[in-house]
């Protein structure tokens, strides 16, 4: 069965999605309602967000500081602005930037207290201190060449994670609550390593097999 799975996903459905991803789209997700621009980080189509999302709803925000680093679509940050958090979206992506914007409006009124701003990283968040971060990041270690490389590609020697990891310090301390997502397709022991660098742990926290790939939650430390 999980050969059948394989099969499909990398023949029947990688087709399809190809030709979902040229268009934008509209889509339900818990209680919200989404637009998804196309070539943005399709939530309901890749098993990371789901699976990331499920488990911080079971996580209590309110009242937190909270920091999503490559917010897509902005459905993690509405998820914990909806339970009480100080939300603050990034994505280096501008598209994506508009993206998360136009659905906290979609979601909620012109008059919601999100922060949501472009940025590679930190490179436009002024130093404060987060009590959560969450992080779905790019985990393939290819070179960006265009924007819609930005959700999947982390440059081709993990530029991403360098900066990640050694910038990570100054937002947070020991009581911060530092999560990330990852599939067992990307190179764990090599990110792992990246954050040791700096040393900074990778505690597995929880996984979970979906379809044909299985998923692991983080928790950095």
């Amino acid at each position: 069965m999980q050969r059948l799975s394989y099969i499909f996903y990398n023949y029947f459905f990688k087709y399809v999605l190809k030709l979902y991803l040229k268009t934008d789209s509209h889509v339900t997700f818990g209680e919200f309602k989404l637009k998804v621009f196309k070539e943005v980080f399709h939530p309901k189509l890749f098993f990371s967000t789901t699976y990331f999302y499920s488990f911080l709803s079971k996580k209590n925000f309110q009242g937190k500081k909270f920091l999503e680093l490559g917010s897509g679509s902005g459905i993690l940050s509405m998820l914990a602005y909806k339970s009480g958090a100080e939300v603050t979206a990034v994505d280096i992506d501008p598209k994506a930037v508009e993206n998360t914007q136009i659905n906290f409006l979609k979601n909620f009124t012109n008059q919601y207290s999100a922060t949501i701003v472009q940025s590679d990283l930190f490179a436009n968040i002024p130093m404060q201190l987060f009590e959560v971060v969450v992080i779905n990041p790019p985990y393939y270690f290819k070179e960006v060449k265009t924007a819609a490389h930005y959700a999947w590609y982390c440059g081709q020697d993990g530029e991403y994670f360098k900066t990640l990891f050694s910038k990570l310090k100054y937002y947070t301390n020991d009581a911060s609550e530092v999560y990330m997502v990852l599939e067992e397709n990307c190179d764990i022991p090599r990110i792992k390593s990246m954050a040791l660098a700096n040393n900074i742990q990778l505690e597995l926290v929880d996984e979970k097999l979906i379809k044909w790939e299985r998923n692991f939650i983080f928790r950095l430390y």
